[in-house]
């Protein structure tokens, strides 16, 4: 059994011995299998660091499965609130019953690490780093929804304080479930794992032109701060259109110029300048870590 399998079926196990009301437990395994497909990297994160640090118990399944819950209960409220990705399933259902399947998750979550078998001090560690993930997140959240960034500090800061917060959590269980030893470091690790893919992806955000494209739902990310400082006429389009004086029809008029515009002002130039920077922070760290070189060389791909 592969380990997306094995997840997968830990996580449906949980729903089935927990959500007792039958269209929550169906759609909560769909929401699930789902999820998968798509991508389990802050659970990759907690098995690795599990057994990075000398951690042998198959119980890892149970805090692995703990995390991808809880990581997909906070995508679900982000897609409900941000309402810009129709290509996931619960964007397909009345946002009250996505909510409510959100919050089961959520809940399901703790209470799948805290039922787990780990010895009480380590469980007592790692849920309250799952905890702290998910207020750090939240806190996060509430600066992008009051759109409160307009500064290249105050968009690495948001990042940090979701993305960033997320993927140290992450780290940060597996962590704690092996060893009370080096969690400092393994939190700023993460946060910069966290970070530079929040960036990536967000480098990807400005130029995709589909539904989930960042410019036309207007959020402000590192390359589309850079965009809305550029002195040029498209620029001044682009910036009437955040202050909401033109219509999303003006942003497709003008489209093939402000793709072109992108790739020639020099904004994917100064975000990728940015990722670099915090990968080679990183990857100082990652190699200050107590740690085997083989392990070094599964933490690497996860800053590309």
């Amino acid at each position: 059994m592969n380990l997306i399998h094995s997840l997968e079926k830990t996580m449906h196990a949980a729903v089935e011995r927990y959500f007792t009301e039958p269209e929550l437990r169906r759609l909560a395994l769909q929401f699930i299998s789902y999820k998968v497909t798509e991508t389990t990297v802050f659970g990759e994160l907690t098995r690795l660091h599990y057994t990075m640090f000398g951690g042998t118990s198959p119980e890892i399944e149970q805090a692995t499965a703990a995390v991808e819950l809880m990581i997909l209960a906070l995508d679900m409220y982000d897609d409900v609130q941000d309402r810009d990705n129709d290509s996931v399933p619960w964007a397909h259902v009345p946002p009250a019953i996505a909510l409510n399947v959100a919050i089961g998750l959520q809940s399901l979550s703790m209470a799948v690490l805290q039922n787990s078998s780990f010895p009480l001090d380590a469980r007592e560690r790692a849920v309250n780093y799952l905890n702290q993930g998910i207020m750090k997140a939240v806190n996060g959240q509430q600066m992008d929804l009051q759109d409160q960034v307009s500064s290249e500090e105050e968009c690495l800061e948001m990042i940090r304080g979701k993305s960033g917060a997320l993927a140290a959590c992450a780290c940060l269980v597996g962590t704690a479930l092996a060893t009370p030893e080096h969690h400092e470091r393994v939190a700023e690790i993460g946060l910069g794992l966290g970070t530079v893919a929040q960036m990536r992806n967000d480098m990807k955000g400005i130029i995709r032109w589909d539904v989930r494209n960042d410019l036309l739902h207007r959020k402000k990310t590192l390359p589309i701060l850079y965009v809305l400082e550029y002195e040029h006429e498209l620029a001044q389009v682009i910036r009437e259109y955040y202050d909401h004086k033109r219509e999303k029809e003006d942003m497709f008029t003008y489209k093939i110029e402000i793709i072109d515009l992108i790739h020639t002002s020099g904004a994917l130039d100064y975000a990728e300048v940015l990722v670099r920077l915090q990968q080679f922070e990183v990857q100082a760290l990652i190699d200050k870590l107590p740690i085997h070189d083989e392990w070094r060389g599964r933490l690497y791909p996860y800053l590309l």
